[in-house]
């Protein structure tokens, strides 16, 4: 029998950016333990893409919205493309750190959140921003749970103006 906890709680903690050694310890198992358990799920170890992709499914099941049909979309990349940068991807290309602060500058200077309209063809629409909101760069729907410490953090506006720094070349 797994000293772990389920795959759903799991998969909440990846969202959530614990560490394989802060879970292991919690449950005292070994750090290969929870790596085995993470491929045995499906968890590809990609961080920032996969990081990524998890905050998204925590807040647009797959399943549910059928996301996957609309992540072609820019706005749907250049999301990803900055929380992977918020999140410290260093693999990020030059073309994607622009596109990170293009985003970014974007939201802040005229107010807005990204959210999804499904009734749209090109779901992916920015929103006024509400103090709801604070200082997140999307909606986060009614009813999902929310990520926590930098998972929070890399769908957060920067406390300080910041410009994302060019990729090395």
């Amino acid at each position: 029998m797994s000293k772990l906890p389920d795959n759903d709680t799991l998969r909440r903690f990846y969202r959530e950016g614990l560490s394989d050694k802060e879970i292991a310890q919690a449950y005292g198992c070994s750090v290969q333990a929870v790596n085995a358990r993470y491929t045995a799920i499906g968890i590809e170890r990609k961080p920032y893409s996969n990081i990524a992709a998890a905050i998204l499914e925590a807040a647009w099941p797959r399943e549910e919205f059928d996301r996957g049909k609309f992540t072609r979309f820019n706005r749907a990349r250049d999301l990803s493309t900055y929380i992977r940068w918020r999140l410290g991807d260093q693999a990020l290309t030059q073309r994607q750190f622009q596109r990170a602060a293009a985003f970014l500058a974007h939201l802040e200077r005229n107010n807005l959140v990204l959210s999804i309209d499904w009734s749209k063809d090109n779901p992916w629409v920015f929103l006024p921003r509400e103090p709801s909101d604070g200082r997140r760069v999307i909606r986060w729907p009614e009813g999902r749970e929310m990520p926590k410490g930098p998972h929070l953090e890399a769908i957060s506006l920067p406390l300080a103006p910041v410009e994302p720094e060019i990729a090395p070349s």
